[in-house]
């Protein structure tokens, strides 16, 4: 009794029943690229669902890093939708551009999904034969292969509901005298826009009803689990810092992917690596890194990103509403709501890259804080041997303090800079070269603090 309990009421290095949650918001239905089950919110469930298990399993540390490229991806079309929704749906997009980019997002979840669920059935099937489960073996083919086929038509049903629009108007008159009734793509697409709808429900109903019971069984197999914790428990045991390191990846992972939405990258005058995202992924990693080093002092850059956020997300939000009524050509009436956004938007803008350049020099003597406590400490109760080049942390210090300067300068122009031609292009080169240059910084910072663990064998 007292064991059933426990099992019950301890904390779990994973809960497999969270995985199944999760699928239901992969289950999704997109129309005119607007997804009403975000899959942000199925990958908050399937990570929490795996825990520790990439801990001691390579197929499961592989589909965690494609959790980790899916959260950028998910943040990228939820901000789409978001915009896309704000704007009326019905914003000045050349439909052409709209059928483009809803094949690029089913594109990129098709892989993505794949990746990340044949990755974390392989894992499973490992446990499953090492445990001498073979029914749950058996089984898992048969999900892993339901998974596909599900990933595949609804792929192939998204994709079919824009197929009227490649068609020129000459193809449409002329189907239109060959069946003697009215065609065009509006048309088409809402006869094929039902039976599409409809069949990608029934088929996740499908799913769903296949794929929750196995997750619930399996997580109710107390002889896996026990299993399987006793894996985590022995890795960890013998690599004491496993849990160390596979934090810093994640913290490091959060920091590389927040670079990346500093570069600005517009499609028809509307910037789809909005500045603010950079807070939203600082902070996590932040978090994650107070949990397991408390003294580390943080507090004027989270307060600083806070602020930014919403700094940064109003710029973004008046350079929309300026975007939309320009591009639509609606001044009329609009004509000061229109120009009082764009003056809002540029002031707001230059404050928050001023805030920002403030956040890099805070965010620089954080990041640096994190390297010298690991390497204090391997010093000291490791006995590394680290030599007086290693030691020398800040070495770099002045060439990255003025190679970023010289990047927030050329930032914060982007405003009076136009929207096409060579200038946009060097523009926007500049900045992925100090993207690029930052990542890798903090690329060999994370390597470094790895060494700081990694004892070599002796003889």
């Amino acid at each position: 009794m007292d064991n059933s309990v426990s099992y019950l009421t301890e904390k779990k290095p994973f809960n497999l029943k969270l995985i199944a949650v999760g699928l239901i918001f992969l289950l999704d239905f997109n129309i005119n690229t607007i997804d009403f089950l975000p899959d942000i919110i199925a990958l908050v469930f399937i990570s929490a669902g795996i825990g520790k298990l990439y801990y001691i399993n390579e197929d499961l540390e592989k589909a965690k890093k494609y959790i980790n490229f899916f959260y950028a991806f998910a943040i990228i079309k939820l901000l789409w939708n978001a915009v896309y929704i704000i704007s009326g749906f019905k914003a000045a997009l050349d439909d052409n551009f709209v059928l483009l980019l809803a094949a690029l997002f089913s594109i990129a979840e098709i892989i993505l999904s794949m990746c990340v669920f044949i990755n974390i059935f392989k894992g499973f099937e490992i446990f499953f034969n090492l445990s001498g489960r073979i029914t749950h073996a058996a089984k898992s083919s048969l999900m892993l292969l339901c998974l596909k086929i599900f990933i595949i038509l609804k792929f192939i049903l998204s994709m079919l509901v824009y197929i009227p629009d490649l068609l020129l108007e000459t193809n449409w008159d002329s189907l239109s005298m060959s069946y003697d009734m009215y065609l065009d793509a509006p048309y088409v697409k809402s006869l094929l826009l039902p039976p599409c709808f409809i069949i990608q429900t029934l088929l996740g109903i499908f799913l769903i009803s296949l794929v929750i019971p196995y997750f619930f069984a399996i997580s109710k197999d107390t002889d896996l689990y026990d299993f399987v914790k006793l894996k985590i428990t022995q890795a960890l045991v013998n690599n004491p810092f496993l849990a160390i390191t596979q934090t810093l990846r994640y913290v490091f992972l959060c920091f590389m992917a927040g670079c990346v939405f500093f570069a600005d990258l517009r499609i028809d005058n509307i910037n789809i690596l909005p500045d603010f995202i950079i807070c939203v992924f600082f902070l996590t990693g932040i978090y994650t890194v107070k949990k397991t080093n408390t003294d580390i002092k943080s507090m004027k850059l989270n307060i600083y990103l806070v602020i930014n956020f919403f700094i940064s997300a109003a710029s973004y939000i008046f350079e929309n509403i300026y975007t939309k009524i320009y591009t639509t050509g609606r001044y009329g009436e609009n004509v000061m709501l229109m120009n009082v956004s764009k003056i809002v938007s540029v002031i707001l803008f230059h404050i928050s890259v001023v805030v920002f350049f403030v956040i890099f020099i805070e965010f620089y003597i954080f990041i640096k804080s994190l390297q010298r406590k690991h390497l204090e400490f391997s010093i000291r109760h490791l006995n590394k041997y680290i030599t007086s080049s290693e030691k020398n942390l800040d070495r770099n210090k002045n060439k990255i303090m003025i190679t970023a300067a010289a990047a927030f300068c050329i930032k914060i122009i982007s405003p009076v800079l136009p929207q096409y031609g060579w200038l946009m292009v060097l523009h926007a080169s500049v900045l992925i070269a100090f993207i690029s240059l930052i990542i890798s910084v903090l690329y060999n910072i994370r390597d470094a603090v790895y060494s700081y663990y990694y004892l070599k064998k002796t003889d």
